[in-house]
Formats: C-alpha cells, sequence, structure tokens
C-alpha cells in the first residue's frame, strides 16, 4: 500500500458536515473540521482533485455548511440515509467513475458515517486516507473510540497538512506557493 497522497490518485469524499450535525458538536470542534475540509477542497480545487459531497438525510440534518458548499459543484453532491455513504449506489458509481484509488475522507460522525464508509471503501481496493483532524463526533468518547476502531483498520490515518503537502510533493511544485499560501 503506498501510505503517501497522491494528488493524480486522489479523490475527495466530505461526508456530511451538515448544519443539524454541526449544531450538536462543541463549536470548537466543528469549527476546525470545517476549516480543514475548506483547506482540502481548496487545494483539491486548484489541483483538479474531484470533491465528492454527501449529506445524510438532508430534510431532517438540512444541507451541508455554506462556505463547504460554495466550493462544490452541485452535481456533486448526493443524499443518502445509510449511514455508509458509500452503499448509496449513486454515490458508489460516482466514486468509481472517478477512477481515483485514493480516498480523502473527511466529515461527520467518526464513529458512525466515517467509519461505515471507510470500512465500505476498504474492500473495494481504494486505499484510504481518513483526516483525523478534519473529522469528529458529537462527543469526545465517539470520537476516541472512532480513532481507536479506525487505526486496526487497513487504512491510512493523517492530517490535513499532511495530505495538502503530499498532493504538492515538492516546494518547487509550480502549485507550492498556492497551497502555502491557504495555510497562512
Amino acid at each position: 500500500m503506498n501510505v503517501l497522497a497522491h494528488a493524480e490518485k486522489c479523490l475527495l469524499l466530505v461526508v456530511d458536515v451538515q448544519e443539524h450535525i454541526a449544531l450538536s458538536v462543541p463549536n470548537k470542534v466543528i469549527k476546525r473540521v470545517v476549516k480543514n475540509t475548506n483547506l482540502m477542497a481548496q487545494a483539491a480545487i486548484m489541483l483538479n482533485i474531484p470533491i465528492i459531497l454527501t449529506e445524510r438525510n438532508p430534510h431532517a440534518l438540512g444541507a451541508t455548511e455554506q462556505s463547504i458548499l460554495s466550493s462544490v459543484e452541485s452535481k456533486n453532491i448526493f443524499a443518502r440515509t445509510s449511514f455508509s455513504a458509500y452503499k448509496n449506489q449513486t454515490i458508489i458509481d460516482a466514486v468509481d467513475i472517478a477512477e481515483r484509488p485514493q480516498i480523502i475522507l473527511t466529515g461527520t460522525e467518526a464513529h458512525s458515517s466515517i467509519l461505515q464508509t471507510a470500512a465500505d471503501l476498504l474492500p473495494k481496493d481504494y486505499t484510504v486516507f481518513v483526516v483525523e483532524d478534519s473529522i469528529c463526533s458529537r462527543t469526545m468518547e465517539n470520537y476516541q473510540n472512532a480513532l481507536s476502531r479506525l487505526s486496526r483498520l487497513d487504512l491510512i490515518m493523517t492530517c490535513t497538512e499532511s495530505v495538502l503537502f503530499e498532493w504538492v510533493n515538492d516546494s518547487e511544485s509550480p502549485k507550492f506557493q498556492e497551497i502555502q499560501s491557504l495555510l497562512n
């Protein structure tokens, strides 16, 4: 398994960073998740990395946080009811059609939708990167449980800055300064 994220091989999968879920997560935590998800989305756009955004039961849980929505084309936003995003056939098709073997996974909630999505992607031979500082749960106990369970799966636990610097790979890359500027 390649443990580094390569821009040309990646797809950014943003799971359920929705209004009503955000209200139930401690403010400091959801701000971190939204900020880091936006960083990755902006970098993905700069580097032509596809972005897929999912919303679980949007009629009850609301739409995705507005700042994230502004980065994603509406055709790449998918509603579903299952906890795993990779159980919905439309999302499965969108992920598979992108033909990107590395999935960067971010969003809520770590102990349910993130965990189940990661577990469903792995048997399909995707290399899954879970971005620890860009996922959360409503409680610290659930988040810690998710991290413990995720760390025992055959996936890569990472952080936002690692993903960004792996995507550009070299400080002399033409996109390095643009990506670096996102972090200031």
